[in-house]
């Protein structure tokens, strides 16, 4: 990048704010909508349920997540209230900031301070120019706060703080675990001399989280249910996931237009990649490190774009490094700034307005605020309410807390499709435990979403599933239907 129009050194704090503000404006469209994704309902109706004394992965809530999410929300809760997506939201922009300032240290270690504010604005434009998903307060946003940090602290040779951080991130989501094989690297490139040393305070340093960690989970959670939801389900998880028809579902949505839209910022990584030979050690794990963040992205086979979130922090590091060291004519430089502005600027118009839980939706679109407003208006805010089906967002919308402890049902799983439900949320213990909590809090409404064909669960209506057929025949009937959804309220 030629010095004729960034300066080699900013002025004051000119430029950092010049940063700043542009990733502000780029993050704004969050806080125009109340959620951004499904997934923020799942883990917000789960905290309202912790909030209440249930044990996370037990009564408290279930899904397949660690735990440190889920703690997340149900602190910012208990702080300004059950359902607070606008404070949610906030949590998850200061997140993205701080993990900016880490980024800008670790580009500024290796290449000056105009490559780390191009570190800093690269990941703050990569996790805003893409579906309101990508904008979403998720498991991978909250993550990389501490997974960038312990990176940094591995290249300053901080081997205690790296170990401890790194299991800080994989208590938001368990491929954080896959930087681990930066430390073999890192060891042998930047601690030659005394390796064994350096190991052994890394592992220091991770057990001390394990040991934090596991006390914070004893006290919240349900030690079984983590086991079995968190670890057990991994397998199949990931088996379901890596069909053909649902991964080119999923990546013709996410990993396409993440490239081809940063397609400048990609080019510019990878031409500093090839560079292999004459880069420095640090530099090089750098390198390792976008390789492990894309094996971390797509080890799942979900491929939603926010996934790759966990592979935008390194190679904006690359990207920094590589436009301040190659020298770029004017003409060339002003094509690459439009290459990047013009795509973050559409998606900031489309991501303003758009639905966030529908926009990507075939006619019709499900009218989820209409259902949410019906329970809301025949129902009190102490009652309970079921939603059979993938709606979890219905209970936030209505302000209402979960009769059981599944925020919804065939999560992850290639819906429509002919493969048979057989889910981790749909396996035989599940059915159990749903019983025991709708016979604990019986709901005051039961909303089947399957009856309108909402997220494809036409397939799976509850008259396949004998404890919910039961349940709704010998103690509910039919009240309304709303957009095709049919409610049910209790006789009596």
């Amino acid at each position: 990048m030629s010095s004729s129009y960034l300066p080699k050194r900013p002025g004051g704090g000119v430029w950092p704010a010049a940063v700043a503000v542009v990733v502000g404006i780029a993050h704004a469209p969050e806080f125009a909508h109340r959620l951004l994704d499904g997934d923020e309902a799942i883990y917000g109706t789960i905290a309202a349920l912790m909030n209440m004394g249930g044990d996370l992965y037990g009564v408290g809530g279930v899904d397949n997540k660690p735990p440190g999410v889920f703690w997340v929300y149900s602190l910012t809760f208990r702080i300004f209230g059950d359902y607070q997506m606008t404070a949610v939201h906030a949590v998850g922009f200061l997140a993205m900031a701080a993990t900016c300032l880490v980024l800008f240290a670790t580009a500024r270690d290796l290449g000056g301070r105009r490559a780390g504010l191009l570190a800093a604005l690269f990941y703050g434009l990569l996790t805003a120019a893409g579906n309101p998903r990508l904008l979403a307060t998720n498991t991978e946003v909250l993550m990389m706060l501490p997974l960038t940090a312990s990176v940094l602290f591995l290249l300053r040779r901080n081997w205690i703080l790296s170990g401890l951080m790194l299991v800080a991130a994989g208590a938001f989501r368990q491929s954080a675990a896959v930087n681990l094989l930066l430390v073999p690297f890192a060891v042998a490139w930047l601690a030659s001399s005394r390796p064994m040393p350096a190991l052994a305070r890394f592992g220091l340093g991770v057990v001390a989280g394990l040991v934090a960690g596991g006390l914070l989970l004893v006290t919240t959670s349900s030690l079984e249910g983590f086991w079995r939801w968190t670890v057990q389900t991994l397998t199949g998880y990931a088996s379901v996931n890596w069909t053909p028809a649902f991964v080119w579902l999923r990546a013709k949505d996410s990993i396409a237009p993440f490239v081809v839209d940063m397609a400048v910022i990609w080019i510019a990584a990878i031409a500093l990649a090839t560079r292999w030979r004459e880069l420095d050690a640090r530099s090089k794990l750098m390198v390792l490190w976008l390789v492990a963040g894309m094996a971390g992205s797509l080890a799942g086979g979900h491929l939603s774009w926010h996934y790759f979130i966990q592979a935008m922090g390194p190679l904006a590091v690359l990207a920094a490094i590589a436009f301040d060291r190659i020298h770029l004519r004017r003409l060339v430089a002003a094509a690459g700034v439009l290459a990047i502005a013009v795509p973050a600027a559409a998606w900031w118009a489309f991501d303003l307005t758009a639905d966030p839980l529908t926009y990507d939706f075939s006619p019709a679109i499900p009218q989820h605020q209409q259902v949410a407003d019906y329970i809301a208006a025949h129902t009190s805010p102490t009652d309970r309410v079921f939603i059979w089906g993938d709606w979890p967002a219905v209970y936030v919308e209505s302000d209402r807390v979960m009769a059981s402890r599944f925020p919804g049902f065939l999560r992850g799983f290639a819906r429509g499709s002919d493969v048979p439900p057989n889910n981790w949320d749909t396996a035989p213990d599940v059915w159990p435990l749903l019983q025991s909590d709708l016979d604990a809090h019986p709901p005051a409404l039961i909303v089947d979403t399957a009856a309108a064909g909402w997220s494809d669960f036409s397939k799976y209506p509850m008259s396949n599933y004998p404890a919910l057929a039961n349940l709704v025949a010998t103690r509910y009937h039919q009240v309304a239907v709303v957009d095709g959804v049919v409610i049910y309220a209790r006789n009596g």
